[in-house]
């Protein structure tokens, strides 16, 4: 699905990936802020603006 339908999923509380993540995003419902859960257990609300901005291009995003 294209990104604009997961943000759309993530405000309504679910968490998205794409095809190959271990991690996932989700916006936190306390701070209102993207949030990305990485493979590793950490989460961070600053990531790489590169990396985000090319992520939130692509088309192939799914439910967790």
């Amino acid at each position: 699905m294209p990104f604009k339908e997961a943000y759309e999923l993530m405000k309504a509380g679910l968490r998205v990936k794409r095809p190959g993540w271990k991690g996932y995003w989700y916006i936190d419902q306390l701070t209102n802020k993207l949030t990305i859960h990485l493979a590793n257990g950490k989460e961070i609300t600053n990531g790489n603006l590169g990396i985000t901005v090319s992520n939130t291009l692509a088309n192939d995003w799914i439910v967790l």
